[in-house]
């Protein structure tokens, strides 16, 4: 991972903060050039096909190995979530989410809430943003949060014994245009399930 991540939110309770249902297990280091000079894959047009030191190589990435457990929430992100959300105000967002849902949020809504608070706090001048803070180590004036580029990935651990096996037959998928017919139907199999799931919790309760 190129960019600064979160990894394993580990939901056994009495861990961390006092009060809390989540803690940050793991981080991924950062891999800056210098302040505010994130590692970053690219190639300009007039590099061709020789070696551009302007950008990194998918080779020069941190590999890291972490074990996780079920019910651990990944969570990858570009530096526009990490530049304005502290690990606080990160665990506030997803808690406040799982707990008002009820039935648990998904994945999706989890990514949603996150890069909505990133945007929130990346527009307010008065937060003591993450950027802000490692601007004043290195004696640069910055106050506020950072507007940027935000991108939120999260995924949720599950038990490999409840899981659903992966498909096999699925080429790989990328845009722009339609997703294949197949894994449509996939997307509306597990929406009607999770859909009766929720129903079914709400008809115990």
């Amino acid at each position: 991972m190129v960019e600064p991540a979160l990894g394993t939110l580990d939901s056994a309770a009495g861990i961390g903060a006092a009060g809390r249902k989540l803690h940050i297990a793991f981080r991924s280091p950062q891999q800056l050039r210098a302040f505010n000079t994130p590692y970053q894959l690219g190639r300009a047009p007039d590099s061709g096909d020789a070696p551009d030191d302007r950008f990194e190589t998918p080779q020069d990435a941190s590999l890291v190995r972490v074990p996780v457990r079920p019910g651990d929430i990944l969570v990858l992100a570009t530096d526009g979530l990490f530049d304005n959300v502290d690990e606080e105000a990160l665990l506030d967002t997803i808690e406040d989410l799982i707990e008002g849902s009820g039935t648990g949020a998904s994945p999706q809504q989890l990514a949603d809430a996150i890069a909505a608070r990133a945007k929130e706090l990346s527009l307010d001048k008065s937060v003591d943003s993450p950027f802000a803070i490692l601007a004043k180590d290195n004696d640069i004036l910055w106050g506020g949060g950072r507007p940027d580029d935000i991108t939120v990935l999260v995924s949720h651990i599950l038990d490999r014994a409840d899981a659903r096996a992966p498909p096999t037959d699925w080429a790989a998928v990328s845009g722009p245009g339609e997703p294949p017919p197949e894994l449509l139907e996939a997307e509306a199999l597990l929406a009607a399930e999770r859909l009766a799931a929720e129903a079914a919790a709400k008809a115990e309760a």
